[in-house]
């Protein structure tokens, strides 16, 4: 970790990568078409079998970092703990920044030095067809409360952290396979309630690789995460919205996954590992999943939409 002051009013855009060079050179173009430039725009590359320095290298800007696979939390990590900068912003390689993103943000911050961190919206852009549409907006106006009920932030890319309050929690939780942005959110919202704002900040590039497609990882790793808040909820007497977040979570990704399973039998593409997924989701949410036959998925995964976010709704 660096050992340098943060630089009050400075950024640092981290950019992690994992054989996702063919999407790197947009990313990054989105970093440096920014209306307040970063201060400090670095790439890891979690031990990609393709060349992120084959993008990177005509960028003078920009600083690649190599490292051996570890997973998404620790790139992340290696990112920002290599940087001096007051604010860090985490982008993935396949989704890009709107222009005013890092003003937006950092203006937010400001203003509120006891936040930890400020999010916004995003525009949801189909890989395959082109098809843009603006996510809706969830302000987490319960703070603490609004992340045990659910993920108001959208997309990971639209959210701008305090350095120092990163130091303070640790950074990301290298040890999970997935969520660990949800689970850095639910540490940070219990210390100080988050900023946010309507403006979509990023675009979300849905396409066969995205990691939020395996249902029942993100199931797992969801209930894992919220799993380590129930006795804080319950000293704080919020186990009503604890309660809401379990079957909030069984219920979105037993619908996502019932939609993928309809989309492969008409396609006639039936994927073995939608089975592993079934028996894994009918273990964490057996009631949920007896239950999905009985009700009209699509309605349900509209509803649902609605509530955790529009991600999940092109599937539909």
């Amino acid at each position: 970790m660096t050992s340098a002051p943060p630089r009050p009013g400075s950024v640092a855009l981290i950019i992690a990568t994992y054989d996702h060079a063919h999407f790197l050179e947009s990313a990054v173009r989105s970093a440096i078409a920014q209306t307040v430039a970063a201060d400090e725009i670095i790439v890891v590359d979690d031990g990609s079998n393709d060349d992120p320095e084959d993008v990177t290298e005509r960028f003078p800007q920009v600083r690649l970092i190599r490292q051996q696979n570890a997973g998404l939390a620790a790139a992340r990590n290696t990112g920002w703990r290599a940087t001096s900068s007051e604010f860090v912003v985490f982008l993935d390689a396949d989704d890009r920044l709107l222009p005013d993103a890092l003003r937006l943000n950092m203006g937010r911050l400001a203003e509120h030095p006891a936040a930890g961190f400020a999010y916004g919206s995003y525009i949801d852009v189909d890989a395959d067809t082109g098809l843009r549409e603006l996510a809706e907006f969830r302000p987490a106006v319960e703070g603490y409360a609004a992340f045990l009920r659910e993920n108001p932030v959208g997309m990971h890319g639209t959210v701008m952290y305090r350095r120092a309050c990163l130091d303070e929690v640790g950074g990301f939780e290298a040890g999970l396979p997935a969520c660990e942005d949800y689970d850095l959110y639910l540490r940070l919202a219990h210390r100080s309630p988050p900023l946010h704002g309507p403006e979509p900040l990023a675009e979300y590039w849905h396409h066969r690789g995205n990691m939020s497609r395996n249902s029942a990882l993100m199931l797992r790793c969801s209930l894992m995460v919220l799993g380590r808040h129930e006795d804080e909820a319950r000293r704080q007497c919020l186990l009503a919205a604890y309660r809401d977040g379990v079957l909030g979570w069984k219920r979105h990704y037993v619908a996502v996954w019932c939609i993928d399973l309809l989309r492969a039998v008409r396609a006639k593409t039936f994927d073995r590992s939608l089975v592993r997924q079934g028996i894994s989701l009918a273990c964490h949410a057996p009631l949920t999943v007896m239950r999905a036959p009985f009700y009209g998925v699509r309605r349900a995964m509209r509803k649902l939409c609605s509530r955790f976010g529009s991600r999940t709704a092109h599937l539909a």
